[in-house]
């Protein structure tokens, strides 16, 4: 591969809800190569729930810590995968610790389950996909439905802005043999308040944003093989219809990395769509 990724690195919690990211992020090790990576971070809180006083326990019983616990379910596991994976079990941070892996070994892609559970849950939401965005070129796959084969159709959710190039780019060499699809969804400001019908307001906007979205796709080397759509009404609720329609596998999005907190590292658009649109999701920082 001529991208720079050197392979995949999976982020997992060893729950239930993180199995499908795990089934997933074996599938494209083998097809990646290069370094595959599994860890787990072993939270503060499930230190100190292990500290609770128990019950009368069997003389038999040897009580293991959260770590010594995450290292053995990690080594079942992945010991007899098909390629070789590299096992840690971490304290701590999760955003952090991704984060230095990814510095010091080379930028993989990011494998997580959910962004509303999993290891990317409610509670560490924003200090870990935050984290992880602010590194450039960081790109987080974060994986809803079981995985059968390679992704067939991808959906690039684009504003046509340089980050969504990064990510449209980055998508089509992660998964050159995918169809692509571009949606752009739009609003018109003040529509109801003009003296011109609302139908053809939309018209002339959508015929002005389809000449800037084949722009966008010369700029970024796609041929006629990359489909637009261009359609008025919310981008997330559009990228939802799209997918139950056309059977579109992965969203992809672009983000620029400025801000502080995750409302700001993402976007409310791209967050609207990573925590509801039922597909998996490739969130790519430019």
């Amino acid at each position: 591969m001529s991208d720079p990724m050197t392979g995949v690195l999976l982020a997992t919690d060893l729950g239930p809800r993180c199995d499908r990211a795990t089934d997933r992020a074996r599938a494209l090790a083998e097809s990646f190569g290069g370094r595959a990576i599994a860890v787990t971070v072993v939270e503060p809180a499930e230190v100190r729930a292990q500290d609770v006083p128990k019950h009368a326990t069997p003389s038999w019983y040897r009580q293991l810590t959260p770590h010594a616990l995450a290292e053995r379910e990690l080594h079942r596991e992945f010991d007899a995968a098909g390629v070789p994976w590299d096992v840690r079990v971490l304290d701590g941070k999760a955003g952090d610790h991704l984060a230095a892996i990814l510095d010091a070994e080379g930028d993989a892609l990011v494998v997580a389950g959910p962004v509303r559970q999993g290891v990317i849950g409610p509670a560490v939401l924003g200090s870990t996909v935050d984290r992880l965005l602010r590194r450039p070129a960081t790109s987080l796959l974060t994986v809803r439905r079981r995985a059968h084969g390679g992704y067939r159709h991808l959906l690039v959710a684009s504003d046509f802005s340089n980050p969504c190039m990064d990510a449209l780019r980055r998508a089509r060499t992660l998964f050159p043999e995918a169809k692509i699809t571009v949606l752009h969804g739009f609003e018109v400001p003040l529509l109801g308040m003009m003296d011109t019908s609302k139908d053809q307001a939309v018209a002339q906007t959508a015929a002005q944003l389809r000449q800037e979205g084949r722009a966008f796709l010369r700029e970024a080397g796609c041929g006629d093989d990359v489909a637009l759509v261009v359609e008025h009404g919310d981008p997330a609720r559009l990228a939802q219809q799209y997918i139950e329609t056309h059977d579109a596998d992965l969203v992809v999005l672009g983000t620029h990395g400025r801000g502080a907190v995750f409302e700001l590292i993402v976007g409310s658009v791209a967050r609207r769509i990573l925590t509801t649109v039922d597909a998996d999701t490739l969130v790519v920082r430019g």
